[in-house]
């Protein structure tokens, strides 16, 4: 659990639907995201998006799309934690996921993300292929990310 005391920053947790049925009948992409970037009611400094993350083989790179600097703290992060095989830093895919109608929206934002898959989009992705310690992984990250210094993760902010 996050410890209150050190966290210094406001976390928002937003957990989006709608993402994949885009290209339907002329449907856009990443519903639930867009509305969301189109009516925040104050802009987050960061936003960061996990999706596909319990794979049992999980490989995390950077996505293409994704800001940068702030991949490069959330690598650092898990490298710090010993999670190198699986944060790999270097880049990946590019892809069209819920981060970039925020990214569009001029707020640096990284898609956690691991597309290699092979059980993606099948009837084949079920619950079973899901592993604890891989969630466990990227949710100790954020954690200690959330958690460290509050000024390390505001982009510009001297206090």
């Amino acid at each position: 659990a996050l410890d209150q005391e050190r966290l210094a920053n406001e976390v928002w947790l937003a957990f989006f639907d709608a993402e994949d049925q885009g290209g339907i009948d002329g449907w856009p992409w990443s519903v639930g995201a867009s509305y969301m970037a189109a009516n925040l009611p104050a802009t987050p400094d960061h936003v960061i998006i996990v999706d596909m993350v319990g794979d049992a083989d999980q490989r995390l790179t950077w996505e293409r799309n994704s800001d940068p600097e702030l991949l490069g703290l959330i690598w650092s992060v898990a490298s710090d934690l010993g999670y190198g095989e699986s944060f790999v830093p270097e880049y990946g895919h590019a892809v069209l996921d819920d981060h970039i109608p925020f990214v569009e929206a001029g707020i640096p934002a990284v898609d956690i993300i691991d597309l290699d898959y092979p059980y993606w989009h099948t009837i084949e992705d079920t619950p079973d292929k899901v592993r604890a310690d891989s969630l466990q992984r990227v949710g100790r990250v954020l954690e200690a990310l959330l958690e460290r210094d509050g000024v390390a993760i505001r982009k510009g902010d001297a206090r």
